[in-house]
């Protein structure tokens, strides 16, 4: 899991909120609207178009605006201070895979997690020490850090991180990355080349894109100069 930065919301957005603030201020009425385009773009830039989730890549076709904090769960009325409801809350929104937030066929990700909440219970990708929660094998297995983590644990089994293809999908990004693979007779990633790459690798690139499952890269290459 890559640590998210929430930035400012977009201009159009906040815009948005206070035009309806007197009308219909949710989520369900935002959607259709210029302002949730520019939202769902804005959260992909900030994410450096990688699924909050489970760090695969991800674009405005494949990808759907998803609530931390389910909207099945978000209040039904603006809190003390607020002309809004929680369902529009930025701070609650980040960009997930894939487009259809209730698609369960691929088995893991946003649409497992469904709407189940537990804060205390889930690592959310907004928290400053999520990336030190989990850590990532050679053959793409996902485990907590430290064992009794229990928020780490349940983090794992509601996102379904273990499930086969998204594991399969992590393996070959690995074997790919270090050239571990004999099938495609790769030449292994060199040691003075895995320092090199440590210093970029957690950096977007000209686009603003980051490179699916770097987070884990991140972990694996100082193993791997060792």
């Amino acid at each position: 899991m890559k640590r998210i930065r929430k930035t400012h919301p977009p201009r159009e957005f906040l815009e948005w909120l206070k035009e309806n603030q007197e009308l219909d201020c949710s989520y369900a009425a935002l959607q259709g609207k210029e302002a949730h385009t520019v939202l769902k773009t804005h959260l992909l830039r900030e994410q450096g178009f990688l699924c909050a989730y489970t760090g695969v890549s991800i674009s405005e076709e494949d990808s759907h605006i998803e609530h931390i904090k389910p909207q099945s769960v978000c209040r039904t009325v603006p809190n003390p201070g607020k002309t809004y409801l929680d369902d529009v809350e930025y701070r609650n929104m980040v960009a997930c895979f894939p487009q259809d937030g209730g698609d369960v066929s691929h088995g893991y990700g946003a649409p497992i997690k469904g709407g189940w909440w537990n804060e205390e219970q889930f690592v959310s990708p907004c928290q400053e020490d999520c990336e030190r929660r989990f850590i990532y094998g050679w053959g793409g297995k996902v485990s907590p850090a430290q064992e009794n983590d229990n928020a780490a644990n349940k983090t794992i089994d509601i996102l379904g991180l273990n499930a086969q293809r998204l594991r399969d999908r992590r393996y070959r990004a690995i074997v790919g990355f270090f050239g571990f693979s004999r099938k495609h007779k790769t030449k292994e990633l060199t040691k003075q080349d895995a320092k090199v790459l440590l210093t970029i690798i957690g950096k977007p690139n000209s686009t603003g894109k980051l490179r699916e499952f770097c987070f884990i890269f991140e972990q694996l290459l100082p193993r791997h100069i060792k």
